[in-house]
């Protein structure tokens, strides 16, 4: 009984040694997605469709694993995956097979073979998401999927002077959105740069941080555009932020206008 149990731990120890890791990183328009995560039946997914594109190429099912969840309508540049697989294939051919497989809203740009240990969200040190927001009194035909039309003034300077009461390591609660699905025991985190630019019609809030909460940044931009459209007073921000309420910070921001830019590791 030893010997054959010694003998099935065996096996299994050489075939997890024949696994490989592989890292991709791609973008994705996620506007006809609902979100990142495989869900109910007949609801298309980002996961679901790279799942089923990676289980034709290698001819049995592969589960993936996401640097972390975006939601219906959010757009990714630098989305980060990792999967183990018992295969041949070099990188670039996988690259070249998954690009030729996906459909049209979603493209790799690179493929490498990584370390044992490498988990796409474990190891994750920090992320960046912008949200862009067109900000002029005539909506865009072109720009209208991926950008946050706002006809109404804003004061960027404003904006800028709000944003540096939340850099740093704070509990950022009033910030999180309620899913029983995602309760955040531990609701602090550190925001690195909270970087907002101005160029033409376009303003961008650029945000990196060790990691986001449940709409964190979508709900950052709601009070940021309260406050830079004269709805809520500057002094109001390191209020809602001491007050750990979600109810004291204004609406989220639309999904459509934010994007995952970067995930660093």
């Amino acid at each position: 009984m030893r010997a054959r149990l010694r003998a099935r731990n065996s096996g299994l120890e050489k075939f997890l040694k024949s696994m490989r890791n592989f890292k991709i990183i791609f973008e994705y328009d996620g506007t006809d997605f609902c979100g990142w995560q495989t869900q109910k039946q007949g609801e298309r997914t980002v996961q679901g469709e790279f799942e089923a594109v990676l289980s034709k190429i290698f001819k049995h099912p592969i589960k993936v694993i996401a640097s972390g969840r975006t939601d219906s309508g959010v757009h990714a540049r630098g989305q980060v995956i990792s999967f183990k697989v018992e295969t041949r294939m070099k990188p670039d051919e996988i690259k070249r097979a998954l690009n030729g497989l996906l459909p049209a809203d979603i493209a790799v740009h690179e493929a490498s073979e990584v370390s044992a240990d490498f988990h796409a969200q474990y190891s994750v040190k920090e992320k960046t998401y912008r949200y862009t927001i067109l900000n002029r009194k005539v909506r865009s035909a072109f720009l209208r999927g991926h950008t946050l039309f706002y006809p109404y003034p804003l004061n960027v300077t404003l904006m800028r002077k709000a944003a540096k009461y939340i850099i740093g390591r704070h509990d950022f609660k009033s910030f999180q959105a309620h899913d029983p699905l995602r309760a955040e025991r531990q609701t602090v985190r550190t925001i690195k740069k909270l970087v907002i630019k101005k160029e033409g019609d376009l303003i961008t809030i650029d945000v990196t941080a060790d990691g986001f909460l449940y709409k964190m940044v979508r709900n950052i931009v709601g009070t940021l555009l309260a406050i830079g459209s004269g709805q809520l007073p500057l002094e109001e921000m390191p209020k809602i932020l001491k007050s750990k309420n979600r109810k004291t910070a204004p609406d989220t921001a639309p999904a459509h206008g934010l994007c995952l830019i970067q995930v660093k590791y």
